[in-house]
């Protein structure tokens, strides 16, 4: 199946896994299974070209919209951590390859995504046959204080932790913070109005800003201490499911230097860095990460 044949529209299902119920978007009609996870700020719509590209390889890929994220339903008791993700992850993968008949499930995360990706593995590691992870390495968190650079370009994390400030300044003009998130981390993508107005209207449903938001205040904490005691790399479980990370040589939200750090927690892993291509490398360079992404699964 190609985009053209599917009239470019994915279609959608509704999946009960993990106690909610998530809105996915989905393709292809393969044997085996493609779970795309979405970041921050962005829907499961980011993962469209991924999608098409997965489907035309014999593919079931499916996208859902995370915990959360409008349509998808809130957490009921607010709980949205990075284990939970994971968890999320674990569970619709099971619940898909129940609905679509598929299985040898891979699993593809973006920012928010990747997270929840790297969780997962923790979580069960034989739940996934295969992972990709873009834009986001494993062990952020001890890596932000290794790397004091980082610090700053996660000035927006810290942003995030302040009562009520968060929430008025993402809604400003028109969540004119959204398209400044874009530009300083993708500075060469010339993003389409309907992809960032998709988004927008994600971030306008009833509860999509505050529980986004969640996400950082319950994964983060404001680095009282750059001297002080902290997390380290040696802390972070070690990931044994075959995986394949892609950074944009031009990311502006993570620094390169901490993708140096991959194998010290994956045993077996290949890293690409895409060039001319900033956070979201997938989308601005749909046809590299799809050939990477194609060749690693297979």
């Amino acid at each position: 199946m190609s985009r053209e044949t599917a009239g470019a529209r994915l279609q959608r299902r509704r999946i009960e896994a993990n106690g909610l119920s998530f809105e996915c978007l989905y393709t292809g009609d393969g044997d085996r299974l493609a779970l795309c996870l979405h970041g921050f700020p962005d829907n499961a719509g980011s993962m469209e070209p991924i999608m098409w590209r997965l489907a035309d390889e014999g593919f079931t890929a499916v996208a859902p919209f995370m915990r959360g994220y409008a349509p998808t339903d809130s957490a009921p008791d607010g709980d949205y951590s990075g284990s939970t993700l994971g968890r999320d992850a674990v569970e619709l993968a099971s619940a898909l390859e129940t609905e679509f008949d598929t299985d040898d499930a891979a699993l593809i995360g973006h920012d928010w995504g990747a997270a929840a990706t790297y969780a997962a593995e923790w979580i069960d590691s034989e739940a996934f046959s295969k992972l990709v992870t873009l834009a986001v390495p494993p062990g952020f968190t001890p890596l932000l204080y290794e790397h004091r650079r980082q610090i700053l370009r996660s000035w927006y994390m810290w942003l995030f932790q302040l009562p009520d400030v968060p929430e008025r300044a993402l809604r400003w003009r028109n969540f004119a913070l959204i398209e400044f998130l874009w530009g300083l981390w993708s500075p060469g993508w010339d993003y389409p109005d309907s992809r960032i107005n998709d988004v927008k209207e994600t971030f306008r449903a009833e509860g999509t800003v505050e529980n986004a938001l969640q996400y950082y205040r319950e994964t983060m904490e404001l680095p009282v201490s750059i001297k002080g005691a902290r997390p380290s790399l040696d802390d972070v479980p070690s990931i044994q499911t075959p995986t394949l990370v892609i950074s944009g040589e031009k990311d502006g939200c993570i620094g390169p230097a901490l993708f140096e750090h991959v194998d010290e927690v994956i045993d077996e892993c290949r890293v690409v860095r895409v060039s001319n291509a900033g956070h979201f490398v997938h989308q601005e360079r749909p046809d590299v990460v799809g050939d990477e992404i194609v060749a690693f699964l297979q």
